[in-house]
C-alpha cells in the first residue's frame, strides 16, 4: 500500500517532464518572434507583399522543383534508416513513410512525436516503438550529418571568431567515429553504429536536401538581392541547425533571427521575404500533400504484414558436388549461402562488406553478382567477390563493375602428376630429407587425434602469433571433423599436420601446421601423400589454395609461393571485384581488417553420428570419398 503514492507521485513527475518538454519548444519560439517582431516593426504587410510579386514565376518554379529535389532526399535518407534497424519494409513503401513523415514533422514541429505516429500509421508492419526508433535514428543521425556540414562550412569560412577550432574539434569527433566503426564494429551493443557506406549515404542525402532547401530560399529572395550563395550557405546551415534544435515548427524564430545576425549587409524586408515564400514552398505545401497521403491511407492493420527485405543467407550445407571445396571455410564464420531460383553463393557478411567467396556454386556469375548487391544494399554494406575466377571477373566488368587482381591459386590436375620430371627435381629433394628424417606421413582416416594436433596447433602459434581467419580455416575440433586430414610423425610424435576441404571432384589445402624443430620437408610430404590418396580416389582436381600477388605483400608471401612452385602447379589469377572504386577499395580494407583481426571461431558441428568416440585423443571421421 505504501507504494501506490510514490508510484502515484512519479507517474505525474514524468508526465509534468513531458509537458514542460513540449512546451519549451514552443516557449522557445514565441520568444524568438517576439524578438523578431521587435525588430521588424518598420516594415509593413504591404512592403513585404510587394517584394514578393516581384520574384519571377521561374524562381518560384525553381524553388518548388528544389522542395521536391529535398524531399526525395529525405525519402531516400529514410530508407537507409529502415535498412539499418532491419524494419524488412519494401524500399517504395519505405520512401513514402519517410517523405510523408518529414513533411508534416517539419511543419508542425515535435519532429520525434509526429515522425513516430506518421511512419507507424502508413507502415502495418512495425510497431509503434520501431517507428519510435526509426524516428529517433533519422533525428539524430541527421543533426550529427548537419553538423558536420556546419563543421566543414566553418572550417573553410568561419563566420565567428573561435568558429574555426570548434570545427576542428568536431572533424576529429567525426573520424574518431568513422574510425570507431571500421576498427571495431562490434564493440558497442545493438545496433548502435551504422555501416561505414550508411554513414555515407546518409552525409550525401543530408547534404542534397539542404542543399535544396537552401536553393529555395535563395531563389524566393527579390531579384534585386546583391548576396552569393557562397555566402549564404554557411549562415543558412547555422539557422537552420539552431532552428532545428529547439523543436519548434520549421524553427521558426530562430531560423529569422540567426540569418538576420548573420547576413547584417542584407536587407531585414528581403531576408524576411524570401522566408516567407521559402515557409509556403518548402513546408506548407509539402505538409499539405502529406495530410492527403494520411487520409487516403488504408487502415492500419492490426496484424504484421509480411516482411519484404532482401534475400537472406541461410546456414545450410554445401552441396558435395560444389565446384570449389575452399567454400566450406564459411562453416567457421557464420557464413551461409545465398539461394536464388538457380544461383547460389557461399557468402559472408562482414561489417561493411557483403562478401560473396569465389565464384558461384551454381548459375551464372551476372545473376549471383545481382542478387549479391541485392542482399548487400538490404544491410547497406557493399558488395564483393572475393577470389573470384578470371571468368567470374569477366562478367562483373560486362557489368559495370571493378576488379583487382589479388592473387594467383596454384591447382595441380592430379590425373597427370608425376614427381619424375625436372620441374620436380626439388620436390624429390624435399621427399629424401623427409625420408631421411625418418618422418612418416599417416591420413588420421577415421580418427581424428586431437591432442596431439592441438598441441601442434599451439607451438605454430607460439612460433608465428595468432592464426588468421575468416576467409582461412583456423583450428576447431569440429571444423576438422569435415576435413581430410594427414600427420607428419617424428620420433613417435606429430611434428606437422595439413587439412584439405572436400569435394567430388576438388580437394583444396586448408590448413599447415608445425612444431619449429619440423625436419626439412615434412610439409612436402603431407601434401604429397594427399595428392597421391585423391588421385586414388578420383578425386581430379587438387588446389594448393592461392597466394597473395599484390605488389606490397609479394616479398612477404615469396617462400610460400616458392614452397608451392615445388609441385609445379597451374597458376590461375584470383579477383576482388565489386560495383565501384571507392566499393573496391573498402572491400579489401574490411577483408583485410577481418583475416588478420578475426572474430572468435563459429564451432563447427561434426559429422554425426560418429561410429565410435575416442577418449582424450578425439572422434571419428567420415571415410574420405
Amino acid at each position: 500500500m505504501p507504494a501506490l503514492p510514490l508510484r502515484r507521485q512519479t507517474s505525474r513527475l514524468l508526465a509534468a517532464l513531458r509537458l514542460v518538454r513540449a512546451l519549451v519548444p514552443l516557449a522557445i519560439a514565441a520568444a524568438c518572434l517576439w524578438l523578431l517582431a521587435a525588430r521588424m516593426e518598420e516594415l509593413s504587410l504591404a512592403t513585404l507583399a510587394a517584394d514578393a510579386a516581384d520574384i519571377p514565376l521561374l524562381h518560384w518554379v525553381g524553388a518548388a522543383l528544389a522542395t521536391g529535389v529535398g524531399l526525395w532526399a529525405v525519402g531516400r535518407y529514410d530508407l537507409v534508416a529502415q535498412r539499418h534497424l532491419g524494419t524488412g519494409v519494401a524500399p517504395r513503401r519505405a520512401l513514402r513513410a519517410g517523405v510523408t513523415s518529414i513533411a508534416l514533422a517539419q511543419f508542425l514541429g515535435f519532429g520525434l512525436l509526429t515522425g513516430a505516429f506518421v511512419r507507424w500509421r502508413l507502415l502495418g508492419e512495425i510497431p509503434a516503438r520501431r517507428a519510435a526508433q526509426l524516428t529517433g535514428f533519422v533525428a539524430l543521425s541527421f543533426m550529427i550529418a548537419l553538423g558536420l556540414l556546419l563543421a566543414l562550412c566553418a572550417l573553410l569560412a568561419p563566420p565567428v571568431p573561435g568558429a574555426r577550432a570548434l570545427a576542428a574539434l568536431a572533424l576529429a569527433g567525426t573520424l574518431t567515429l568513422v574510425a570507431l566503426a571500421f576498427c571495431h564494429p562490434r564493440s558497442l551493443p545493438g545496433r548502435l553504429l551504422p555501416t561505414l557506406p550508411a554513414m555515407a549515404a546518409i552525409l550525401l542525402w543530408t547534404l542534397v536536401d539542404v542543399l535544396a532547401a537552401a536553393l529555395a530560399l535563395w531563389l524566393l529572395l527579390p531579384p534585386d538581392t546583391e548576396l552569393s550563395l557562397s555566402l549564404f550557405l554557411p549562415a543558412f546551415l547555422a539557422a537552420l541547425a539552431l532552428g532545428l534544435a529547439t523543436g519548434a515548427p520549421g524553427g521558426v524564430g530562430l531560423f529569422e533571427l540567426t540569418l538576420l545576425a548573420l547576413l547584417p549587409e542584407t536587407p531585414a524586408a528581403t531576408l524576411v521575404t524570401g522566408i516567407m515564400g521559402y515557409r509556403l514552398v518548402y513546408f506548407a505545401l509539402p505538409a499539405m500533400a502529406a495530410v492527403a497521403v494520411l487520409l487516403m491511407a488504408p487502415q492500419r492493420r492490426h496484424a504484421p504484414a509480411r516482411r519484404t527485405g532482401g534475400p537472406r543467407v541461410r546456414q545450410r550445407p554445401l552441396p558435395r558436388d560444389r565446384p570449389r571445396a575452399e567454400a566450406a571455410v564459411i562453416a567457421q564464420s557464420g557464413g551461409g549461402l545465398l539461394r536464388a531460383r538457380r544461383e547460389a553463393l557461399a557468402v559472408l557478411d562482414l561489417p561493411q562488406v557483403t562478401v560473396g567467396l569465389f565464384d558461384p556454386l551454381t548459375g551464372s556469375p551476372g545473376a549471383a553478382l545481382t542478387l549479391l548487391r541485392a542482399r548487400a544494399e538490404a544491410e547497406n554494406r557493399i558488395a564483393a567477390l572475393y577470389k573470384c575466377s578470371a571468368r567470374s571477373a569477366a562478367a562483373a566488368r560486362r557489368t559495370g563493375w571493378r576488379l583487382r587482381r589479388i592473387a594467383v591459386e596454384a591447382v595441380i590436375d592430379t590425373r597427370t602428376f608425376d614427381i619424375s620430371g625436372r620441374e620436380h627435381r626439388q620436390l624429390r629433394r624435399k621427399l629424401r630429407h623427409a625420408e631421411q628424417a625418418e618422418v612418416t606421413v599417416m591420413p588420421c582416416g577415421d580418427i581424428l587425434p586431437l591432442t596431439a594436433l592441438a598441441q601442434v596447433e599451439a607451438a605454430w602459434q607460439a612460433d608465428h602469433g595468432p592464426a588468421a581467419g575468416t576467409t582461412l580455416g583456423r583450428f576447431e575440433p569440429g571444423y576438422l571433423a569435415h576435413q581430410a586430414v594427414y600427420t607428419a610423425w617424428c620420433r613417435p610424435r606429430v611434428v606437422a599436420f595439413a587439412s584439405f576441404h572436400r569435394a567430388e571432384r576438388e580437394w583444396c589445402l586448408d590448413l599447415m601446421r608445425s612444431c619449429p624443430d619440423m625436419p626439412d620437408g615434412t610439409m612436402h610430404s603431407l601434401i604429397h601423400a594427399a595428392l597421391t590418396d585423391a588421385r586414388a580416389l578420383g578425386v581430379a582436381r587438387l588446389s594448393l589454395a592461392a597466394v597473395p600477388d599484390l605488389p606490397l605483400l609479394r616479398g612477404r608471401a615469396a617462400g610460400l609461393r616458392q614452397f608451392k612452385e615445388s609441385f609445379a602447379p597451374r597458376w590461375e589469377p584470383r579477383y576482388l571485384v565489386a560495383p565501384s572504386w571507392p566499393s573496391l577499395a573498402l572491400a579489401a580494407a574490411d577483408i583485410a581488417r577481418a583475416v588478420h583481426w578475426p572474430d572468435p571461431v563459429v564451432p563447427v558441428t561434426p559429422p554425426a553420428p560418429p561410429r565410435e568416440e575416442v577418449a582424450e585423443t578425439g572422434f571419428t571421421l567420415p571415410r574420405a570419398s
